[in-house]
């Protein structure tokens, strides 16, 4: 029902062989530095982690980072890259990771926990739950309804759930409403959603619709 290490190893092989890598450089990171820095947090797991950029700018304000993803191929490179600045290793989401409970002062995750139907995306979010220590962060980005419609306009899909769909290209996206967004953190004792719209690195024009979310435990 979601693409799975086969794809996303495929994916970061051809973004290496074409001396690419996916980083959205400090957009994703910049708007949490001062949220983790008011809550005191010190370690940080970073779910669906690619090539590693984004572990590597929390390590670099000084955050010890242990960051996690599906791809062996994405894992390598960060490990090449960034190993000595944080912990890397090869692991599912959607499975069990081998943590104890509360193992974390903070979860982050940017746009990599929308990949899947409903049943998996609530275990994540009840994982992440487990794994945050009381009082800790959950920091996250994940596609809104809005980026539908323009995600569409280049990567035709086709519906497998209410809002989660798969594309040509096997890659499977969840778009998520504040509400859906509001029942997945009901747990939680404090939820601020904040929508936001990426432009085109180039063109300026609306390229992404995202939801920025800072949960606390």
């Amino acid at each position: 029902m979601h693409a799975g290490a086969e794809f996303w190893d495929r994916f970061f092989r051809q973004r290496r062989e074409s001396g690419a890598d996916l980083d959205w450089a400090g957009v994703w990171t910049r708007p949490f530095l001062d949220p983790l820095r008011q809550a005191g947090v010190r370690t940080v797991l970073e779910l669906g982690c690619g090539t590693g950029n984004d572990a590597a700018r929390l390590a670099g304000e000084g955050y010890l980072v242990t960051a996690v993803d599906v791809s062996g191929e994405a894992i390598g490179r960060a490990q090449a890259r960034f190993g000595s600045q944080a912990r890397f290793l090869v692991a599912d989401i959607t499975g069990r990771l081998p943590f104890p409970d509360g193992s974390f002062d903070a979860v982050m995750s940017n746009v990599a926990v929308h990949m899947f139907p409903d049943r998996v995306t609530r275990a994540v979010f009840a994982q992440v739950e487990r794994l945050v220590r009381p009082g800790g962060l959950f920091v996250f980005h994940v596609n809104s309804l809005e980026d539908r419609p323009l995600r569409a306009r280049r990567l035709p899909a086709r519906e497998l759930e209410p809002d989660f769909v798969a594309e040509e290209s096997g890659q499977t996206m969840h778009f998520f409403s504040e509400a859906y967004l509001r029942d997945l953190l009901a747990g939680w004792q404090r939820v601020e959603l904040v929508p936001v719209l990426v432009p085109h690195r180039k063109t300026g024009e609306p390229y992404k619709h995202v939801w920025r979310g800072i949960a606390r435990r």
